[in-house]
């Protein structure tokens, strides 16, 4: 995949995506509007709603970058972020700051991380750590598994769209490095002895009211 047409991906998906999720959006709800409060199903079709709803928002973060380059600013708690995270990926927060807070778009870094973690169970990683860490004007979130590890040689191209190291799509990482772009961010991979630590890099909202 060229370095253009990965640039516009995100763009072309969401158009194509969002007229199709809004109408599986509303079939749900109609259903969900079927069903009796006790009905065990019920529990079921929320989980799709919310699902849908995540995609939704999914869709209009990416539609933003792809005609801004940037994301909605609205205030983001890392330590919420990271529980939301962990709870789906059966990952453990060692550290934590309640004073971590940044600007953007919260569907687009969870999905980033929901990335990260990912990879590294596709890695064969058992364990998955979430640690935050703040200096001066940065918060840095580190994503570290104990799986196989990257390899030295694939350090430079693990971020480039198009390439993966094992047989992927190569977009996974490519949409990290893009989502921390359009953040104002970084992202960086580490090995380690064990496994592999992810860290990006943010910047600390100077105004932490509202947050999301």
């Amino acid at each position: 995949m060229s370095l253009v047409a990965a640039e516009r991906l995100p763009g072309v998906l969401g158009h194509e995506l969002r007229n199709p999720l809004a109408s599986a959006m509303t079939g749900a709800m109609l259903a969900r509007e079927m069903i009796d409060g006790d009905d065990p199903r019920g529990a079921v079709l929320d989980g799709v709603l919310r699902d849908l709803d995540r995609m939704t928002n999914l869709i209009d973060g990416w539609l933003r970058v792809a005609r801004t380059g940037t994301t909605q600013p609205r205030m983001v708690a890392i330590d919420g972020l990271l529980d939301s995270v962990a709870a789906r990926h059966d990952a453990q927060v060692v550290c934590r700051s309640a004073d971590a807070v940044v600007k953007g778009d919260r569907g687009l870094l969870e999905r980033a991380l929901d990335n990260l973690l990912e990879n590294a169970r596709q890695a064969g990683a058992r364990t998955l750590r979430l640690a935050v860490q703040c200096l001066a004007d940065e918060v840095t979130i580190h994503v570290e598994d104990d799986g196989k590890g990257v390899p030295a040689e694939h350090l430079e191209r693990l971020f480039t769209p198009g390439w993966s190291g094992r047989g992927g799509n190569g977009l996974g990482l490519y949409a990290v490095a893009t989502t921390m772009a359009a953040h104002q961010g970084t992202v960086r991979c580490v090995p380690l002895a064990r496994g592999t630590r992810f860290s990006i890099t943010l910047p600390m909202a100077a105004n932490r009211h509202a947050v999301a």
